[in-house]
């Protein structure tokens, strides 16, 4: 992807199923990637972002509140004592957090590797800052996030975690639903379905006014619709997808068209249901390669559900994008654009928290 002088944005090549391990390893690369005391010999253009599938990174969000000790809290916060009481904090919470992110990848904890760590939304005293060192109180608050992913993936792209600039990693629909907070208000649902799986997202309101995502299960996946017209229509699993495209895009005479429903109609109850059972109200965005089945916005328990409005977005940050570069839907697109956009305004490199991250840099083990 690439920018020109008017802040338009240019798909330069979608690629798949790319030998990452190649590109790491390749001769030029290795040089350009040459480094002596934390900066790099050779300049670079170019910026690696990387926005992760949620089976392969998690991010685990903990407002925290850091209390001073009486005889400091008439003086002012210094980076000593910020980095002291979080050290603190951390050997309280880091144990946890990597538990659950191993959980939500269903291995043990020794196999699940912190990657990034960013600190945002400073509060002194329930008193919004930019930056809490120099600033008098008793209490720090701000939100940790700490993103995990599994050892494999940590392995292959250890190079990049082990470069000296900070190498954007981040989990997917955490971005999408940010870029989404641009325009909308809190709480923003994002439902992210593909052939196998599906799960719900949810970035909520927390103290100090940050977001916080929260994860739940959504026990559905395309796969149902798949196999439904597999199994009535005898056909593989593409005839199956194109039988499903043709029908999304109102290809089918009316007839046909009532047939097919007729046969799908059990996996969309299925759908509804799950979207029920959440309880989630309001506007809830769908993340999917394929189209829905009913034209959005469609109602349905309490609900609305919506495509990603990629344009908005874009005009929000004054950028302009040409969606029909790519046979993708535009929704997939923005799997693209999302981190992309979050790393372009990323402003999380502050020396709060490049020391932080030095620090829990042991933990990266």
């Amino acid at each position: 992807m690439n920018i020109d002088e008017d802040r338009n944005l240019i798909f330069e090549k979608l690629e798949k199923k790319i030998n990452v391990k190649k590109i790491l390893r390749s001769p030029i690369r290795n040089i350009s990637q040459q480094s002596w005391e934390g900066h790099y010999l050779f300049g670079s253009r170019r910026k690696i972002i990387a926005a992760a599938d949620p089976a392969l990174a998690t991010t685990i969000s903990v407002p925290l509140d850091l209390k001073r000790e009486p005889h400091m809290q008439n003086a002012r916060i210094t980076m000593i004592e910020f980095e002291n009481l979080f050290a603190q904090a951390m050997t309280t919470i880091f144990n946890q957090c990597r538990s659950e992110a191993a959980r939500r990848f269903n291995m043990e904890d020794i196999h699940t590797i912190l990657v990034s760590t960013k600190t945002s939304h400073f509060n002194i005293d329930d008193r919004a800052v930019q930056n809490p060192i120099g600033c008098f109180g008793k209490k720090i608050s701000f939100l940790l996030e700490l993103i995990f992913t599994k050892r494999e993936i940590f392995e292959e792209f250890k190079p990049l975690f082990g470069a000296p600039e900070e190498f954007f990693f981040a989990e997917s629909p955490q971005v999408c639903l940010v870029s989404i907070a641009r325009l909308r208000r809190f709480p923003l649902a994002l439902i992210v379905a593909d052939d196998e799986t599906a799960s719900l997202f949810v970035l909520a309101k927390a103290k100090g006014g940050q977001g916080v995502l929260y994860r739940e299960k959504f026990a559905w996946s395309f796969s149902t619709i798949f196999t439904a017209i597999q199994n009535d229509f005898r056909v593989s699993g593409s005839p199956a997808r194109e039988l499903y495209s043709a029908y999304c895009r109102h290809e089918m005479s009316p007839a046909a068209a009532r047939v097919f429903k007729k046969t799908i109609q059990p996996a969309l109850d299925a759908f509804f249901h799950e979207v029920k059972k959440s309880k989630v109200g309001g506007s809830v965005y769908v993340d999917s390669p394929y189209d829905m089945p009913f034209d959005l916005p469609f109602r349905t328990a309490g609900a609305s559900l919506e495509d990603i409005p990629i344009s908005e977005i874009l005009s929000e940050v004054d950028f302009m994008a040409d969606m029909k570069q790519s046979a993708n839907r535009p929704g997939v697109l923005f799997r693209y654009l999302a981190p992309f956009l979050e790393a372009y305004f990323d402003r999380n490199n502050s020396e709060i928290n490049q020391k932080l991250r030095r620090r829990l840099h042991w933990l990266a083990q």
